[in-house]
């Protein structure tokens, strides 16, 4: 089995699940393999593209997963059968491993959301944010409260960064995404996503505007047009906007030639105490709160992205599992997938290492575990998500084949040389639209 290495409980759990399925299959051996993300797709496509049996499963994020899609099996028989829970898994959570024709019809399935990742959440220090002198001054000075729950926009999240900065109570006021490898990707999703909501040039769904769908994501930047081509939704003003907003949240770290804030840096620098705010993945709370390698344990509060009010940049992250077509024993691999989803092993999993389930029934049996507590008020996002109507538009991304490979590569290039002050935000908003126009592959 193909696993990402660095996710603080992923490996843990896949572990404790190889570890009890073993127990309850005497005879089946499941090798856990961890690899680094920068190495998951081409290890994984060299595996399928040459026919291997191995590895049977692999694990994969959503950016990855139009590339890989072409290669996975397609897993519907496992869904028809009922062997995996279909009304269990909010259709939110399975966008990104949903193949649709232009005329509707699902044509494959080729993952199983397992692990539930909401991000990016804001982490804070409770010990600065509940200071009533602090909060007065501010609350002064600015007009609204010190308090990112009652927030409703990165404009807030910024000026309250700049009075963290100026009052000297950490190092840094804000550790926001901004790797060279991903981060940058991720973490500009995040703010375009929110002002795509009012620009009709993305048109992004009406059910999924109204909230019905926790989901910011890659799907956004592609919509069909009315003869049924694809465009690109870069070119649209919403993303200058966001470029020029994404700017202004980076700026409160050192810059990225000194430290780029990839994956790592924002699990582990937010550990030091050196930062009074983080954009984070919830993966990364377990870790946080881990008084042996944490100065921030048990000083944490979370809110949604820009802001309580309007918490539309925090979405659903979920992490996958798919099956090698060419794997010995696939019926097996489906059972392994099964079991890991299943309300018992996620109980076990919350109790043991703090991992999150990625199903309905799974995110409310771990929220009843003590610690984990603070999951108790993503539940309902999940839920919300549980149906949507525009999948059409939702999984479009899907066949994209070179999406993860060619373009964004070249998105992170162009975003990071805008963030040098090397080029202003619509020669860089025009590079990207031209260039992924010119080299967008379509299945």
């Amino acid at each position: 089995m193909l696993v990402p290495a660095g996710d603080p409980t992923l490996m843990p759990y896949i572990k404790l699940a190889a570890g009890e399925f073993m127990k309850a299959h005497p005879g089946v051996q499941i090798t856990v393999e961890p690899v680094p993300f920068g190495q998951m797709v081409h290890t994984a496509l060299t595996a399928l593209q040459n026919k291997n049996p191995d590895p049977a499963l692999i694990i994969f994020y959503p950016s990855q997963a139009s590339t890989l899609a072409p290669y996975l099996m397609d897993l519907r028989p496992y869904f028809n059968s009922g062997l995996f829970n279909r009304s269990d898994i909010p259709m939110s959570a399975m966008v990104s491993v949903v193949i649709i024709s232009k005329n509707g019809t699902i044509t494959k399935i080729f993952g199983v959301p397992f692990q539930m990742v909401f991000g990016y959440v804001l982490v804070y220090r409770k010990s600065i944010f509940n200071n009533a002198t602090l909060q007065a001054e501010f609350k002064q000075e600015y007009g609204f409260d010190l308090n990112p729950l009652t927030w409703s926009s990165w404009d807030q999240l910024i000026d309250a960064a700049e009075f963290l900065q100026s009052q000297h109570v950490a190092k840094y006021a804000l550790l926001f995404p901004d790797g060279l490898q991903q981060a940058i990707f991720n973490g500009f999703i995040t703010v375009f996503y929110t002002y795509a909501l009012n620009d009709s040039c993305v048109g992004i769904p009406a059910d999924v505007a109204k909230g019905a769908v926790p989901t910011q994501g890659y799907w956004a930047y592609f919509r069909y047009t009315p003869s049924g081509a694809v465009n690109i939704t870069v070119g649209c003003p919403s993303f200058v906007q966001a470029l020029r907003t994404y700017k202004r949240l980076v700026q409160f770290q050192p810059p990225i030639d000194v430290q780029a804030m990839e994956y790592d840096q924002l699990r582990d620098l937010f550990l030091t105490g050196d930062y009074a705010m983080v954009a984070a993945w919830t993966s990364f709370i377990p870790i946080y709160n881990n008084a042996s390698v944490s100065k921030v344990a048990g000083d944490i509060a979370i809110a949604p992205l820009p802001g309580g009010r309007y918490p539309y940049g925090t979405g659903l992250a979920p992490t996958f599992i798919g099956i090698n077509p060419y794997a010995k024993n696939p019926q097996l691999a489906a059972e392994f997938i099964a079991f890991l989803i299943s309300p018992q092993m996620y109980k076990l999993g919350a109790e043991k290492v703090g991992f999150v389930p990625a199903t309905i029934s799974g995110i409310e049996v771990a929220a009843q575990t003590p610690s984990m507590g603070w999951l108790q008020p993503f539940a309902p996002l999940l839920k919300a998500g549980a149906n949507v109507t525009d999948l059409q538009r939702l999984t479009l991304v899907n066949r994209v084949t070179n999406f993860f490979t060619d373009m964004r590569p070249y998105f992170i290039n162009q975003v990071a040389n805008y963030l040098r002050g090397q080029q202003d935000a619509e020669t860089t908003q025009m590079n990207i639209y031209k260039t992924w126009l010119n080299i967008m592959k379509i299945s």
